[in-house]
């Protein structure tokens, strides 16, 4: 039986990527795959996403050289087949270095752009990527940055956790929600939603956004709406029940600096959602066929972010007509389908 070890820096927080690993981990360990995960601060009683039982989770502190050491001494023993790195930056940088004296291929799934990345990270990374067997991409664009200096790279979207309906969801028609999620921080960029929301305030006082998420950036954010007396808005925190998040929105918008592929993007189609998104690097414009499922913005112009807004909020045939194009668009991104994509170009016999 193929032996498959995750390696992600946590499994602490509900975010993108945490979800990602666990749905992953738990679609292949069903499909017959021995599965593990390691990562750096989180036992399996407190994984943020729920997990098989047969999944084994390690938990590995300290400091980043520390994990290395820890991890490598494991790796070691437990001899997988395939060592996947699910990385935001650094960790398949630091993991380059692993020492296998046994026939284990290293898999590098990248979760946000290359080109996003520090200089410096990308220029070390060129160096050490000799040592990882493959190069698992998110994105199209993402994979000719790799192709650059790397011959073996495959490009596998992430998988919707949500089974998809195929019933016109009424709610996007009905709804006067709006809602984003994911970590108040710096990359998705809540400021400029929150500067585009209050300019819809002045033309629209029935309807609501709701932001979703905690993070470094929560203070901030509230002292902007303070500040500029943003109406009808509200930070909801961390949430337990995503799945009624997105069944009582109208549709969802995304405000981000840079992403890999965005999960949020993927899951709010799952529900039939209509997209809002500025065209940034580099994942929204892979998930969105303008005008049919949603609407890509000229990327960081949060006035433009707004007529967006307001367009889809005057429109409710155009939201139920992007409704159901999401519903179609969100078939290709079906756990079943993206493990045998897994299976077929990476976890070969």
């Amino acid at each position: 039986m193929m032996k498959i070890s995750f390696i992600i820096s946590s499994l602490k927080y509900k975010s993108g990527i945490e979800r990602v690993a666990c749905v992953l981990a738990n679609a292949l360990y069903n499909s017959g795959y021995l599965v593990e995960i390691i990562n750096r601060d989180t036992k399996k009683n407190k994984v943020a996403y729920p997990l098989e039982k047969g999944i084994e989770v390690y938990a590995f502190s300290g400091n980043y050289f520390k994990f290395y050491q820890s991890v490598e001494k494991h790796i070691q023993s437990s001899k997988p087949d395939y060592i996947v790195l699910h990385n935001m930056g650094k960790l398949s940088l630091l993991l380059s270095f692993l020492t296998i004296s046994f026939n284990s291929k290293i898999i590098s799934l990248e979760h946000v752009a290359f080109l996003s990345r520090p200089v410096w990270v990308q220029f070390l990374y060129k160096i050490r990527a000799k040592k990882i067997n493959k190069i698992v991409t998110l994105t199209n664009n993402d994979a000719q940055a790799y192709s650059s200096f790397h011959k073996n790279v495959t490009v596998i979207n992430n998988s919707s956790p949500f089974i998809l309906s195929l019933e016109k969801p009424s709610y996007c028609q009905d709804s006067k929600t709006v809602i984003s999620i994911g970590r108040l921080t710096y990359q998705k960029n809540f400021k400029d939603l929150l500067l585009a929301w209050s300019l819809v305030n002045n033309e629209i006082n029935d309807w609501s956004l709701d932001i979703y998420g905690t993070g470094e950036e929560l203070h901030y954010l509230k002292k902007l709406i303070e500040d500029r007396k943003i109406r009808n808005v509200t930070l909801k925190g961390q949430t337990d029940n995503v799945e009624q998040v997105y069944s009582n929105a109208a549709f969802y918008v995304m405000s981000s600096r840079y992403e890999g592929l965005p999960m949020v993007l993927i899951e709010a189609q799952t529900f039939g959602l209509p997209i809002i998104s500025y065209d940034c690097p580099h994942g929204p414009a892979e998930v969105i066929d303008h005008d049919k499922n949603g609407l890509l913005v000229e990327d960081q112009n949060y006035k433009k972010l707004a007529a967006a807004i307001l367009y889809l909020i005057n429109n409710p045939d155009k939201r139920l007509n992007m409704s159901a194009q999401s519903l179609q668009e969100a078939k290709k991104y079906s756990v079943e389908f993206i493990v045998g994509q897994w299976e077929k170009m990476v976890f070969t016999k």
